[in-house]
């Protein structure tokens, strides 16, 4: 698969596509996509997903994506290298906002979907964008500094929609929301790594109690360790049998399960049905 590199730790432009020109591909940069017009479907990592105006993507170098253009598309594209980061620090600004969101930066896409769903938060991206896009084509004093502060506040706001996903937790104390957000999301990020998943591991990993993570979990989320663990494989398998090519042996691997036999017998036990079914 061809590998597309770039030497600038930040780029930004527009694109306005009748049709996709490039193969899949990975790159050495991260991406952050914006669709400002356009209906079609994102392939990423082998998964399909209908793209339309409002929706955002971030890519990982360890992704591959290409896109099918239905129609006129017009993307707005964000890439930056790690580079940047190491700028924002020598130039003395706050990146507290990189803690919240370097272990999604460094592990490729489980699903395709739109990286944000609130509303406002989704308004206030394009319109940071559209800023640092004018920034960045036409630049002026002090740009620079003002396209890492908008660079850094459109990253905020992808940081907290990324935590968000997949549960709601608004009601809890703020050390307590942080600390199920990053088990949730080792959770997700992990699902294959069965050595990384252990209670006694996960225990260590966020300095909770061995006999009490389960517990802890539970009464967060009403789920406790194995279900979540078993509901995060089984949702994202049910997400892959729908979207993507891949066999139901290759979908069992990809999402920890010991094998298809395996990853049968639990959608037979949660679910009611077979993998196949859901295609």
């Amino acid at each position: 698969m061809k590998r597309i590199f770039s030497r600038y730790s930040l780029n930004v432009f527009q694109l306005k596509l009748d049709e996709w020109p490039y193969p899949p591909h990975t790159h050495n940069f991260y991406e952050l996509i914006l669709i400002n017009e356009g209906h079609g479907r994102h392939l990423l990592n082998g998964v399909s997903f209908s793209y339309g105006p409002g929706h955002i993507f971030l890519l990982t170098p360890d992704d591959h994506h290409s896109f099918e253009i239905d129609n006129h598309t017009i993307f707005t594209y964000i890439k930056f290298t790690e580079q940047l980061f190491v700028e924002k620090q020598l130039n003395g600004q706050n990146t507290h906002w990189l803690k919240n969101i370097e272990k999604v930066l460094y592990n490729p896409n489980t699903t395709p979907e739109c990286i944000v769903r609130d509303k406002m938060d989704k308004e206030m991206i394009f319109s940071l964008s559209k800023m640092l896009l004018e920034e960045f084509i036409r630049p002026k004093t002090n740009s620079r500094t003002l396209i890492l502060e908008l660079f850094g506040a459109l990253m905020v706001l992808v940081s907290r929609n990324i935590s968000k996903r997949n549960l709601d937790i608004s009601k809890l104390q703020q050390d307590e929301r942080e600390k199920v957000q990053q088990v949730l999301l080792h959770i997700r990020q992990h699902m294959d790594k069965k050595e990384l998943l252990s209670q006694k591991y996960i225990a260590q990993t966020f300095n909770l109690s061995p006999n009490y993570i389960s517990n802890y979990l539970k009464k967060h989320t009403g789920l406790g360790l194995q279900m979540m663990i078993t509901e995060t494989r089984l949702k994202t398998a049910e997400r892959l049998l729908k979207q993507s090519t891949y066999s139901v042996s290759q979908i069992a691997n990809r999402v920890g399960f010991n094998d298809a036999s395996h990853m049968n017998k639990t959608f037979q036990k949660y679910r009611g049905k077979n993998p196949t079914d859901l295609r």
